[in-house]
């Protein structure tokens, strides 16, 4: 037993987490928005579902009732698994139309009826009052059951725990439910806190069911032969006899995940995000199953502790840890058990306190009138309503549970409140998919199945609880045998609950479809029901819709803020002006969409109803009642009635055929024209006719021309649904022709209009005929044909016109002919056009630019006359005298004197003599040009050459530092093995030295600046570094490498030579997959062919020319790896190379056995080798620079750090410097003057070591050697270094070249007069 008053503060310490967590989340959410964990919250937060039922009723039912606890599992797992998308719909029509309770669901799609708002929220009160009951009677009996009857707590002033608990959970509720008036805005710490509660809970009950299964008892197969033994549970598996109550349990399951108002809060109302719905579709039933998992275990546990019926079975869960001594786990299942209830009734509160306020408190008060005569802000007043009817609701839970919970199981609480909470059901998922559901078979239907379960199942539970006397539960209030609760009218489906839950549930469902049948919908129905069941947005057909009243958008904005703070309408607003691209002024009259916004922002406060009667306050100027709002309705229905007879009285006589679409795609409308044109067949044409019937007809009988019927059946549909307005023009078989046009209608629909236009195109048909002939006459004619109304505007003209004048005929055909030529032109001929709109024909001359000389032509304006004399327009006639003109100009040239004709070719000579001396200064500006463009173009090389000496310098630091370490390296090591390994690290660095050297060497071969350095060498000096660097590589690649040895010496370039030849060994390595790679050499008169086979894939004879291409690599598939890839320029640069040195290359490949590369070089006489000076230097006796002190200046520390460590390996005393200031603080400290300085070319900010050297020198007494090591390998840097009297070593050094250049310069340093 535990001491009463450590339960309380247990109690009250949770209580302070949930606080400490709703307030924490509320916090995050106004600073931060959601929280990422959102999906994982919103998923625990479904867990709501969990309450005491579960954690408590569960194994009590199922100890009573064997397998039938299983029922509210499996519903809300088959609905989530089978039946997703009606919640995931559910989800998105209830985001769009700003749905905050079931109630207001329900209401908005049945036409925003207030009454039947109101009576869904009083369903919703009366059917959660038993489930918080029951959440009072789990705290409260697993308070008594874990302290002592003789504790504090038991005296009368706390003996009803229940009543607390209800305290506190209306304080939070009130606190975390209610913070703003928008029930649409989501409580983030509310959810935060419950999703913490389903978490404890869940955690809880784990660990109970773990210890109990395998701390009492030895694991599930001893407590499930226990439980089968108990339950006789195989015997249910093997004969399935479940049962009907099984199978009406489970249904009711499954239809509260819909219909329960906490469900439906935190499923829909709560969702911020359908990604999150969707994740919980799989989540939230592995949730499930891990909750039901413990449930048979700790059921045949206590059956099996307990045998004599001493322990009630729903207190199980609290008895077992008990009587095992294990006083903390007791209390942790406490503490669950208490969260699975307190979750429950915090949520439930909050969700029933929206619907009731909303749809009956609010729409009261502005019935009364009362809100007239108060503060304009009411806000706080919902939040009010809110707070008060969450006190109401709780205190209402309380007086059930004390009036029945003392004698009721939890689970039959529970499925009480489950059959309630079904009575929603075909209201609520029959809205989402069948339109012709309407108002009154919802209220019909409602009303008949919430009063078959008052009877049926609250009934006898006020009977069986004493408040109700016995003899109803035989023949009800009357005493007669078919007024008995458990067997109405002497129908019997089983057991008492599943009659009483099959009758409700069913007369309900058939009230709904029989009543909604027979009675006609409301135009304000019908078109909620299209955006419930086609779940899409309101249809803007119309653009800004204006008000006929004097409402502006200001007052709509005064209105929200009198239930909305001022910023959250301005947000609210300006967020709907951005998405519509309309502003909104205050000033400006509210157009039917704005005020459809505004209703639909209230309904998020109010609720659809309420929201649809303070709309319409605003709209009359006035507040008024609901009686007010129905009588502006039936008078407008009037009206509407009036406006149709008229309008169809108008319709039959027009001449033009005209059919009406209803948003619901029926024809509503058309008249005898329409009939007439299309001849349909008796009873095809009716009001709510589907009009794709009378497209289909219309299809089949080749109204819409060839192709397949439905394709054009389904085209016209989804103009309608679209929107769309369309014009096009149909030649049927009967050789007339009509005219369809289809314009959509505000708020949905679609107008169509028949014209016969047969005899209209037959008219133009033969106009276009005749003008086409008239065309083909004037377009063969030399002359430029034009003709003008009297208004000068063009209306024809021949290709000849088209052409002198560059015009095209369809632009300027209805143009003014001022706009058409020029100014100048206009000017000249408007004397003359006002002279033949008097009514005389005129000609005159004018000239004409063609290209680049001038015709001249003859025009001739002739008017136009019509029938009764009057000027209709004019003809131009454009006539081309050019000759003639010529023919004048020259006979009068003929006629000017010697003279004059002297002068002028006097004149044209000048003008030769001007046009010449013009070009010869034009090609003069020329060639200059042409020598700045060479000029520019060769300091772009040179400055491509130094880029590329810069990166080399940046590129070869690194291999410089390694070169330095393995030289190092190699001096403490002993094992001939690791000092080969070493040496071929060496060769491999060398050989990256080299490949770098080379792209400098191309960039200058680029510029035309690059000259072999050819030398006579062994090609032995090639072969074994090559050999050593690749065999590794062949290795790898389970390759047998071949290189035969020569002691041939050749005339090359050795580092090109050897880039050639590293080539070849590494496509050959590269593309074979087996076998083996071949090098040699084999002699050839006076030169030596240097030949690599392979046993690759070979290369078509069709490629062999390609591969010498850059950027050309051949099959991709043949090579060992991936990461392999070649760019493609290796045999381009051998190429290339080959070409400098005038070393011919030759391939010869045969497809499926190998390659062979060769390339041809001059052979010499052979000499005798010279030992390498870095096999040779190891072996010299004596150490000639042991005590040398050399200072070393390198601007990168690493190459410092290995520099010294290969000098301090030589014996030498090594000092480091980065800048010139740190050297000559080194140079001041040390004790006697460097024996050699070891400087960097490039060092930082623009220093070189040139300098440095120059002012170390300025500091020393003596002369002190120096060394300039650069990866700067063009001629100006050597020759700059070499003319300053220092010594020159490029990078990557090697140590055997440093140790011989600083031996030999320490040895002339120390002679004698050195």
């Amino acid at each position: 037993m535990f001491a009463g008053w450590l339960l309380v503060a247990v109690s009250l310490l949770y209580i302070a987490t949930l606080f400490g967590i709703a307030w924490l989340g509320d916090r995050n959410a106004r600073r931060h928005g959601a929280s990422r964990k959102r999906p994982a919250i919103y998923i625990l937060a479904l867990a709501i579902y969990c309450t005491s039922w579960s954690f408590y009723g569960a194994v009590g039912q199922a100890a009573t009732a064997g397998w039938s606890f299983a029922s509210i599992y499996v519903g809300p797992i088959l609905t989530f698994l089978l039946f997703w998308p009606v919640l995931a719909k559910m989800i998105r029509v209830a985001k769009r139309q700003n749905i905050t309770s079931i109630a207001d669901f329900i209401a908005s799609r049945y036409g925003k009826t207030q009454s039947l708002a109101a009576f869904a929220s009083l369903v919703a009160l009366v059917g959660t009052l038993p489930y918080i009951a029951l959440q009072l009677k789990a705290v409260s009996t697993s308070f008594a059951v874990l302290t002592d009857a003789t504790d504090i707590t038991h005296t009368p002033l706390f003996a009803d725990t229940a009543f607390f608990v209800a305290l506190l959970m209306a304080a939070f509720a009130i606190l975390f439910g209610t913070r703003h008036t928008d029930a649409t805005e989501h409580h983030e710490g509310l959810i935060h806190a419950v999703a913490f509660e389903s978490l404890v809970k869940l955690i809880a009950f784990l660990v109970l069911g773990i210890y109990v299964t395998w701390g009492l008892f030895d694991g599930i197969g001893e407590l499930m032969a226990l439980a089968d033994t108990h339950l006789e549970l195989q015997r249910q598996l093997t004969e399935q006899s479940f049962g009907r109550g099984f199978w009406a349990q489970t249904l009711l399951a499954m239809l509260a995940i819909f219909c329960l108002p906490r469900q439906f809060h935190v499923a829909v109302v709560e969702n911020t995000h359908p990604n999150d719905a969707a994740k919980a579709r799989w989540l939230f039933p592995l949730y499930l199953v891990a909750f039901a998992f413990f449930i048979l275990p700790i059921t045949a546990a206590g059956l099996a502790l307990f045998p004599d019926g001493s322990v009630e079975p729903d207190s199980f869960v609290l008895a077992l840890p008990m009587a095992a001594g294990q006083e903390w786990l007791t209390l942790l299942t406490y503490i669950g058990g208490f969260s699975a209830a307190t979750g429950m009734v915090i949520v439930a509160t909050v969700a029933v306190s929206i619907m009731i306020s909303n749809e009956i408190v609010i729409p009261l008060l502005f019935r009364l009138r009362w809100l007239d005569d108060r503060p304009r802000d009411y806000g706080r007043l919902v939040l009010q309503a809110r707070r008060i009817t969450i006190l109401a609701i709780v205190a209402l839970a309380y007086g059930f549970y004390h009036l029945i919970g003392e004698l009721t199981s939890l689970a039959s609480i529970g499925m009480l409140s489950f059959a309630a909470a079904a009575q929603f059901a075909p209201a609520l998922i029959g809205g989402l998919y069948w339109k012709r559901g309407n108002r009154l078979g919802v209220i019909v239907g409602m009303n008949a199945g919430f009063a078959l379960w008052a009877y049926s199942l609250l009934m006898p539970a006020m009977i069986h609880a004493g408040v109700l006397p016995l003899s109803w539960l035989v023949g009800g209030p009357l005493g007669h045998p078919w007024l008995s609760p458990t067997s109405l009218f002497g129908f019997s489906f089983g057991d008492a609950f599943t009659h009483g839950v099959m009758l409700s549930l069913g007369v309900n469902l058939f009230c709904y479809i029989f009543v909604s049948q027979i009675t006609s919908q409301r135009v304000v129905e019908r078109i909620q029901a299209s955006l419930f069941v086609d779940s899409v947005e309101t249809r803007q057909t119309s653009v800004n819709r204006l008000w006929t009243g004097a409402t502006t958008v200001g007052d709509l904005k005064v209105l929200c803020e009198r239930f909305l703070a001022a910023g959250q309408v301005v947000r609210a607003f300006d967020d709907y002006a951005l998405r519509t691209g309309k502003p909104l002024e205050d000033g400006n009259r509210a157009s039917i969409d704005v005020i459809q916004f505004t209703e639909r922002f209230l309904a998020s406060v109010l609720g659809a109803s309420s929201a649809r009667i303070v709309v319409n306050s605003a709209l009359q100027g006035r507040g008024i009642g609901i009686s007010d709002v129905i009588s502006i309705v039936d008078e407008a229905s009037q009206v509407l009635e009036f406006n149709r007879a008229l309008l169809q009285a108008t319709i039959e006589n027009i001449n033009q055929g005209i059919s009406v679409v209803d948003q619901n795609m029926r024809l509503v409308v058309w008249n005898q024209r329409y009939l007439e044109l299309f001849h349909f067949p008796d009873r095809l044409i009716r009001v709510g006719a589907p009009i794709d019937k009378i497209f289909r007809y219309n299809a089949h009988n080749g109204e819409y021309g060839p192709g397949d019927p439905e394709e054009h059946v389904q085209l016209l549909i989804d103009n309608i649904r679209e929107g769309l307005p369309h014009r096009y023009v149909r030649y049927r078989q009967d050789d007339s022709v009509l005219e369809v046009q289809g314009n959509p209608m505000p708020g949905g629909g679609f107008v169509y209009t028949y014209q016969d236009i047969t005899q209209q195109k037959r008219i133009e048909e033969a106009l276009i005929r005749s003008e086409n002939n008239i065309r083909i006459y004037t377009d063969n004619v030399p002359a430029l044909i034009a003709y003008f109304d009297k208004e000068c505007r063009y209306l024809f003209t021949n290709r000849a016109y088209e052409q002198a004048f560059r015009i095209d005929r369809n632009e300027v055909i209805g143009k003014h002919v001022d706009s058409v030529i020029s100014g100048q032109m206009a000017h000249e001929r408007a004397p003359w056009i006002r002279r033949t709109l008097a009514g005389e024909r005129v000609s005159f001359e004018v000239s004409l630019p063609s290209g680049e000389a001038l015709r001249y032509m003859l025009v001739t304006y002739t008017p136009h006359f019509g029938d009764n004399g009057a000027i209709l327009g004019f003809f131009a006639l454009y006539q081309d005298i050019t000759e003639r003109r010529l023919a004048e100009i020259a006979l009068k040239e003929t006629n000017e004197t010697l003279e004059e004709r002297v002068r002028e070719r006097t004149q044209a000579l000048s003008e030769a003599n001007l046009l010449l001396r013009q070009e010869n200064r034009v090609r003069a500006e020329a060639e200059q040009a042409l020598r700045q463009a060479k000029q520019v173009a060769e300091t772009a090389n040179a400055s491509k050459t130094r880029f590329l000496a810069a990166a080399s310098h940046d590129l070869l630091q690194p291999l410089n530092a390694a070169r330095l370490f393995t030289s190092a390296l190699a001096h403490d090591m002993d094992a001939q093995e690791m000092k080969r390994t070493i040496g071929h690290i060496d060769n491999s660095l060398q050989a990256a030295e080299e490949l770098l050297g080379t792209l400098l060497d191309i960039s200058k071969l680029d510029a035309g600046a690059l000259t072999p350095r050819r030398t006579h060498f062994a090609l032995a000096d090639i072969f074994a570094p090559l050999r050593a660097e690749f065999a590794v590589m062949a290795e790898d690649r389970g390759l047998d490498l071949v290189v035969v040895p020569t002691l041939a010496w050749v005339d090359s370039d050795p580092q090109m030579l050897r880039r050639i030849i590293q080539n070849f060994l590494s496509n050959a390595l590269r593309y074979t997959q087996e076998g083996r790679v071949l090098l040699g050499c084999r002699r050839s008169d006076s030169r030596l062919v240097i030949e690599v086979w392979d046993t690759g894939p070979g290369i078509p004879e069709s490629k062999q020319a390609e591969i010498f291409q850059e950027f050309r690599r051949l099959d991709q598939a043949s090579r060992h790896k991936e990461s392999e890839k070649g760019l493609g320029l290796g045999l381009s640069i051998a190429e290339r190379m080959s070409r400098v040195l005038d070393h011919p290359l030759k391939v010869y490949s045969r497809v499926g056995a190998g390659t062979m590369f060769s390339v041809s070089v001059p052979r010499v006489a052979t000499r005798q080798s010279v030992p390498d000076e870095d096999q040779v230097a190891p072996r010299r006796a004596g150490n000639k620079l042991l005590g040398s002190r050399i200072l070393c200046i390198d601007n990168e520390t690493l190459i410092l750090e290995g520099m010294k460590a290969m000098l301090s390996r030589w014996g030498c005393d090594v000092y480091t410097a980065t800048t010139i200031g740190s050297a000559k603080a080194v140079v001041r400290n040390m004790e006697s003057e460097p024996d050699a300085i070891l400087a960097d070319y490039h060092l930082d900010d623009g220093v070189t070591g040139m300098m440095a050297l120059e002012v170390l020198s300025e500091r020393l007494q003596g002369a002190v050697p120096g060394i300039v090591i650069t990866a700067d390998r063009t001629e100006e840097v050597a020759e700059e270094i070499r003319r300053s009297g220092y010594y020159l070593l490029q990078k990557p050094v090697r140590p055997a070249a440093l140790r011989a250049l600083l031996t030999r310069m320490l040895q002339a340093n120390r002679a004698p007069g050195g």
